[in-house]
């Protein structure tokens, strides 16, 4: 099992995730737009609408401006999972010395890695704490739960898996697992030569259920990272609105 999920799942997982985001993009642009639905104020030019778009995805502006409530967990738990992910990338590769790198001259070895640290925790603890108040909305209020999914229930309690191991692995000092070993194991399948698992189930467990949550990725709804992408840009691309009636046509009686 262990040899499985360390050097040959995460291989499948790879090509079925690309391969199937992939599928996904393809068979949306190839649909037809038959009519503008561009929502007016129409932007004016391609920065525009590039700017209004990235500020709309950044700032949640929708679910803001629509349902207050669940801005107030979905926009902190995508932050949160922004920042661990982009955390994961720069600590696992740096070692933790990622701010200690772009500040040597005011940040040390040892409090690289301690911010390192300290923020995947607070994050992680955000992660967490937002994903149990998201469930609890499905759960709770009934015009919410009327219109969930099975499936929107097993992503939540996925990604809390997910998360909560990290968690204690941050937070339980036996269950950690060293900047150096992460980065030994990932450097192993990023060269096509595996190495073993770490000696840690904890880690066992993270990397595994990561990896299920990347292969339901494309065929689920965990895909509106790029739907939204798309969605915005249909919407909210330039467009010329024309001038009422049929200007420079020539009617003949």
């Amino acid at each position: 099992m262990y040899f499985f999920v360390g050097k040959v799942l995460p291989y499948i997982t790879v090509a079925i995730l690309l391969g199937g985001i992939t599928w996904r993009v393809w068979r949306w642009t190839i649909g037809r737009i038959k009519f503008n639905i561009t929502i007016p104020p129409f932007p004016s030019s391609w920065p525009a609408a590039v700017l209004w778009i990235v500020w709309q995805i950044v700032s949640f502006w929708n679910v803001f401006k629509f349902d207050r409530p669940l801005w107030f967990g979905a926009w902190p738990m995508h932050v949160a999972l922004a920042a661990i992910g982009g955390g994961h990338v720069l600590g696992v590769y740096t070692l933790g010395m990622q701010f200690h790198l772009l500040l040597p001259w005011l940040v040390t070895e040892h409090q690289s890695e301690a911010a390192s640290n300290f923020l995947g925790t607070v994050f992680g603890i955000i992660f967490f704490v937002a994903l149990l108040y998201l469930l609890y909305r499905r759960l709770a209020i009934e015009k919410v739960r009327v219109i969930s999914a099975t499936s929107d229930y097993l992503h939540l309690l996925l990604l809390l898996a997910i998360v909560g191991i990290g968690d204690y692995m941050r937070l339980v000092k036996t269950a950690s697992l060293h900047y150096d070993e992460a980065r030994h194991f990932m450097a192993g399948l990023f060269t096509f030569n595996p190495h073993p698992l770490p000696d840690n189930f904890f880690f066992f467990l993270h990397f595994l259920f990561v990896q299920i949550m990347l292969l339901i990725f494309p065929f689920s709804k965990l895909m509106h990272p790029f739907g939204i992408l798309w969605n915005r840009w249909i919407i909210n691309r330039p467009y010329q609105q024309p001038p009422m009636g049929m200007p420079g046509t020539k009617i003949t009686l």
